[in-house]
């Protein structure tokens, strides 16, 4: 499928979708110190509409926007705009097991340096105790003058492989998954 890229080289759903993230481009603005994102992260109803999880972070990693699916991933309703940093999952964990502290999570790496993660392994453990496994690719929101003033995480069920710290019985429940088989 052919890349679809905005007039002004956003990315779109064609891409997020494909998982085209060759040429993704984020882009925002702050506004009275907060990030107004633009192109599809300004579309909430854009947003919902793409079947895998998405959540836009500020620079001080506050989850300040997400959407359906990731909120299903996660298994609650973050408070946006608060105190809930890096990730609205209730908790998170290496492929090993052992638990990942948010704020060392792939987003992480993305506000505070800049960098973009590319395919990177998480368990999201939803406050039920199901587990599953992420893949997950962060990127830079940047602004006019390509400064990060923020980062987009977007993330799908890995289906693809079997971790430890998977635990066994959350492959059996009736616990909705995002982006299922996708990669």
């Amino acid at each position: 499928m052919a890349t679809t890229v905005t007039d002004d080289g956003l990315a779109t759903s064609t891409m997020i979708l494909d998982g085209d993230f060759d040429e993704i481009d984020f882009r925002g603005e702050l506004v009275d110190g907060h990030l107004v994102a633009k192109g599809i992260l300004a579309d909430q109803a854009a947003m919902d509409s793409i079947p895998v999880g998405i959540y836009v972070l500020e620079k001080d990693a506050t989850v300040v926007k997400c959407n359906k699916a990731a909120i299903a991933g996660w298994g609650r309703t973050p408070s946006l705009g608060t105190s809930e940093k890096f990730c609205g999952s209730h908790l998170l964990r290496y492929p090993s097991g052992e638990v990942m502290p948010h704020e060392l999570a792939p987003p992480s790496v993305v506000v505070n340096n800049g960098a973009t993660v590319r395919n990177a392994d998480v368990i999201c453990e939803q406050p039920n105790g199901y587990r599953l496994l992420a893949l997950v690719n962060v990127f830079p929101i940047r602004d006019n003058e390509d400064e990060v003033i923020g980062a987009v995480n977007i993330f799908r069920h890995n289906t693809s492989k079997t971790v430890p710290g998977l635990l066994s019985e959350s492959a059996s429940g009736s616990n909705s998954k995002i982006g299922e088989g996708e990669q």
